[in-house]
């Protein structure tokens, strides 16, 4: 099933990650892995009122960005958000016992492959979801 779908707004959450996570990094607070998680669980969860996709929305309206609306399924980056969203909440509680190693391994895991889709359209995420649904038997 397809359904209307905003690739500038997936697009602007993943830069909008990506910066979080990388001045987290840059500054060395911890504490970034876990506000990294709550945006991908926010949009996951409460698309409305995630703090990153009400900014976008804010700025298309205000005519500073533009939409690109496709005819796709989401549930392959909807996968890939669970994926960053869960290695961020591992981080998260790595923080919280003290591996501070584990939690920018976590970070910069996360950062890298957002980069990666945001330059070269590449989404991991996907691509896992795409191969586990063959291994299932099924259509990506």
């Amino acid at each position: 099933m397809t359904y209307r779908f905003d690739r500038n707004a997936q697009r602007f959450g993943q830069l909008s990650l990506v910066v979080v996570l990388l001045i987290g990094y840059i500054v060395n607070a911890p504490v970034v892995v876990l506000v990294g998680a709550i945006l991908l669980a926010s949009a996951l969860v409460a698309p409305t009122w995630a703090p990153q996709l009400v900014l976008y929305r804010t700025l298309v309206r205000a005519n500073v960005l533009q939409t690109a609306i496709y005819d796709e399924d989401p549930t392959p980056h909807r996968f890939a958000q669970q994926v960053g969203g869960s290695v961020l909440a591992i981080g998260t509680v790595a923080w919280v016992v003290g591996s501070t190693g584990f939690v920018w391994g976590a970070v910069l895991l996360v950062t890298t492959l957002a980069l990666i889709n945001l330059i070269t359209g590449f989404c991991a995420g996907c691509f896992m979801y795409a191969q586990i649904a063959k291994l299932r038997g099924g259509r990506a």
